[in-house]
């Protein structure tokens, strides 16, 4: 599964427009017709180029909107009309700012008590919607699906059609660990990616890391039900957190990025979760 995800990554390497700012990497990278991926240093956002503009994901932050912004009118001659966003944590909401002038926001209704938070989105959304929202734009559909509480209360995910395409922030990471102690969501965060994989897609492009399948969102819900599973044994056991944080280990996913670094941090969280 793993492989499969690097080989889509490997496929759409052409078309790539490279740019550096300071220590700022970024990047425009063609998924499908329609579809791109927009890489800011470590941080993944979508942007769709429609008859009528170009929809995009999150901002990630004011400096990254401004250049996606410049970099789609270069390209396409496009305003950005649409902001999709997945939901309210500042390191992908922030920067919305940079796109109300042109753009309608969209996002759940529990974004918006976020807004201007310490770590939080910087612009209030235009639409807000519960449980699922379908905007038609330019020749393109656009699927929003609300998956729940668990990593954040605002989670969307969005599908684009025809390209069959969906946009899954911070939950799924193919190939990569679950974000430090994030686990500590551990049951919101195995719901929400079962409504992901509920949805019907080709390709998922991530927040982060490779782009991949669905395939990875059930391997990521299986490592987080397998590590559930080993913390409780060992508390059931009457083990401490320290002796736990440093005994499970999770080998099937070794070869995971940042599996030395980020496992004791998911065991640490799963256990905070269960205690």
């Amino acid at each position: 599964m793993r492989v499969s995800a690097l080989a889509i990554c490997a496929a759409l390497a052409a078309g790539t427009a490279l740019a550096q700012s300071g220590d700022v990497k970024r990047s425009l990278t063609q998924v499908t017709d329609s579809v791109w991926r927009f890489d800011n240093n470590f941080h993944v956002s979508m942007v769709v180029i429609t008859d009528e503009g170009a929809v995009v994901g999150d901002p990630i932050n004011a400096e990254a909107a401004s250049w996606l912004e410049a970099e789609v009118m270069s390209r396409f001659g496009k305003e950005v009309t649409y902001m999709l966003a997945s939901h309210s944590h500042g390191d992908h909401g922030s920067g919305g700012e940079v796109f109300a002038d042109t753009a309608t926001i969209i996002a759940h209704r529990n974004y918006q008590k976020a807004v201007g938070q310490e770590f939080g989105p910087t612009e209030p959304a235009d639409v807000l919607f519960d449980d699922n929202l379908t905007l038609e734009h330019g020749g393109r559909t656009f699927e929003l699906t609300y998956v729940g509480a668990g990593h954040g209360d605002d989670m969307v995910v969005t599908v684009v059609r025809p390209d069959n395409v969906a946009f899954v922030v911070d939950i799924v990471s193919p190939g990569r660990m679950p974000w430090r102690n994030s686990t500590s969501a551990v049951d919101g965060m195995i719901s929400q990616i079962s409504a992901v994989e509920a949805l019907d897609f080709d390709i998922l492009l991530p927040g982060h890391a490779a782009n991949g399948t669905k395939a990875d969102a059930t391997e990521t819900r299986e490592y987080l039900e397998e590590l559930k599973a080993k913390v409780q044994t060992e508390l059931d056991a009457g083990k401490s957190a320290e002796d736990i944080i440093a005994t499970v280990k999770m080998p099937d996913y070794a070869d995971w990025a940042n599996y030395e670094e980020w496992l004791p941090l998911n065991v640490e969280g799963v256990v905070t979760a269960l205690q």
